[in-house]
């Protein structure tokens, strides 16, 4: 047994907060299960113990079920972490790339070590992705943690007692709703019964960005953390991009967190650059101050290694993005072409030749606007909408002009027109003239899929679309309603790994790539915007726009 924990078996032992009987057995348990946790990683559990009365920290241990020994390589981070938990509640203010997740992932680390239970919660899927990934990393068991979404959470706890949220819940989540799920979660977790369940469940609440959370999220998780008082809140103001939702406003950092969540103060390093490309992570520290509102900003007179700034005009915009594009694609690393709009997103896609994918939004607009004109079953415009369809996904489908699709509006066959390399595609609309039914839309659209010349671009629309169609023929639900189910995939099981994206900011929030290329910084005007777009890149970042120089003001 190492010092730390002979110590604390000391204190224990002393004690008065439990029966003798209960405390001695409780003892001889943590005493064996804490040996090979972290030394100061128990001192600082410790430092929070005043008197006769033990920690929080330590209550939690003798309260949770013990859970495998996880070990935190680094020193320093295991230091930081320990007295972060042991700190708790409180919240902590870091920039990009500063270590935040590495720090979130310890620290739920360091819990698990000590036999708690975590619930992490953050804003987007990409997000709860990236907690995944470095939780595995750090040895964490999903026994010992749950990450969802603070939406996904809500949903689920208002599904659970529908009666006290006051709201009928579907199976599937409409995240149109998503305002009610939390506003119905609030009510849920408010009652003594959810909270001795969050209690009992969970010994730390970690919550990530919750620069984004709106009054009614940050209602929710403090009804969650007076169950669970170790609640560690991690954010940056810098980067609060979901503000757009007037009639959702998002909460004031000063006015709802510090006062609930006492700030504690962290090193400011460029982490996530250390093995990449630190001049830019440290530029990306250095320029903060600067990206205010009503403020300018000069990429004209930045000299760091890895910012290039590419000047264009509305005559060789495209060219200039494209160059950009297919040079950093041929380096085989990861990319990311930003823009403001879904629709420039698709354009600059498509222009690519589907070298880039496009990410969707986790609510799938662009399908569910695509199926919302698609036709009833026995309609020969079927076909038409198919061939429309194809046309916004794939690259190489010129050839299904306005003369093909007049002919497909008047419910004619179109194979016997000449469209080099478009023959596949032609037999496969006159199936679905011949046979129009939703069963033969799917097998046309695999047809289309799998022929040769075309590149799918859209390949998340196009195959989560189809897909919707065809789980309603089983399901016997509209295929609107189907797309929900399939798009809930994500919140379970992520996405696929891309190494080109095209996509807007938001959508990427929370994750990392080699190397950014901002379409069009006339765009990214609001100075959170554009630090979010400029802080993803680990190694370069290119900026094309017609002038370097930006005036900075909040959207």
């Amino acid at each position: 047994m190492n010092r730390f924990v002979a110590s604390w078996r000391s204190q224990l032992l002393t004690a008065s907060v439990v029966g003798s009987r209960t405390l001695m057995q409780d003892v001889h348990l943590a005493s064996g299960y804490l040996n090979g946790v972290h030394p100061q990683t128990l001192q600082l559990c410790l430092q929070g113990s005043t008197g006769s009365r033990p920690s929080f920290m330590v209550h939690r241990c003798l309260q949770r079920p013990r859970g495998r020994l996880m070990r935190i390589d680094s020193d320093d981070l295991s230091r930081l972490a320990a007295e972060v938990i042991a700190e708790a509640p409180c919240s902590l203010e870091m920039p990009a790339g500063t270590g935040k997740t590495e720090l979130l992932a310890a620290c739920v680390a360091t819990a698990a070590a000590l036999g708690d239970r975590s619930l992490v919660l953050t804003h987007t899927n990409a997000g709860v992705d990236a907690i995944r990934k470095r939780l595995r990393r750090f040895g964490v068991s999903a026994s010992a943690v749950r990450v969802e979404t603070i939406t996904s959470w809500a949903f689920t706890l208002s599904r659970s007692y529908p009666g006290i949220a006051g709201i009928n819940v579907p199976e599937v989540p409409d995240w149109n709703s998503s305002r009610e799920y939390v506003e119905g979660a609030v009510l849920v977790a408010k009652t003594n019964a959810v909270r001795s369940l969050h209690a009992v469940s969970f010994g730390y609440l970690f919550v990530d960005e919750y620069q984004d959370c709106t009054v009614d999220q940050h209602e929710l998780v403090v009804q969650i953390s007076e169950a669970v008082p170790g609640s560690v809140i991690l954010g940056d103001r810098l980067q609060a991009i979901f503000g757009f939702d007037k009639k959702r406003p998002l909460m004031d950092w000063d006015t709802h967190v510090v006062r609930r969540y006492p700030s504690k103060n962290v090193p400011h390093l460029p982490q996530r650059w250390r093995n990449y490309n630190v001049a830019l992570g440290q530029w990306l520290l250095d320029i903060r101050p600067s990206l205010v509102d009503g403020g300018h900003f000069d990429f004209s007179t930045t000299s760091v290694a890895g910012i290039e700034w590419r000047q264009c005009d509305f005559k060789n915009a495209v060219q200039v993005v494209n160059k950009a594009a297919y040079g950093l694609s041929r380096t085989g690393e990861s990319t990311v072409l930003l823009d403001k709009l879904a629709q420039q997103v698709a354009n600059h896609a498509s222009r690519l030749g589907g070298s880039f994918a496009v990410m969707e939004d986790v609510a799938g607009r662009f399908m569910a606007a695509k199926l919302a004109e698609l036709p009833e079953e026995k309609n020969a415009l079927l076909a038409l909408w198919l061939a429309q369809m194809a046309k916004s996904c794939f690259v190489g489908l010129a050839g299904l002009d306005a003369t093909v699709q007049g002919r497909l509006e008047k419910g004619r066959t179109v194979s016997d027109l000449k469209r080099p390399g478009l023959l596949t595609v032609q037999a496969a609309l006159d199936d679905l003239i011949a046979n129009p039914v939703y069963e033969q839309l799917c097998m046309s659209a695999a047809a289309i899929r799998a022929t040769s010349g075309l590149t799918l671009y859209r390949q998340e629309a196009w195959d989560d679309t189809i897909q919707a169609v065809g789980r309603g023929i089983v399901d016997e639900t509209p295929p609107q309603e189907s797309l929900a189910v399939v798009r809930d995939r994500l919140r379970h099981g992520g996405r696929g790994e891309r190494r080109q994206i095209a996509s807007r900011t938001l959508l990427v929030k929370g994750l990392e790539f080699d190397h950014v290329i901002i379409a069009d910084v006339q765009n990214f005007t609001d100075p959170r915007q554009l630090y979010v777009a400029l802080s993803r890149a680990r190694k370069s970042v290119t900026v094309i726009g017609k002038s370097p120089i930006l005036r900075l003001g909040y959207e």
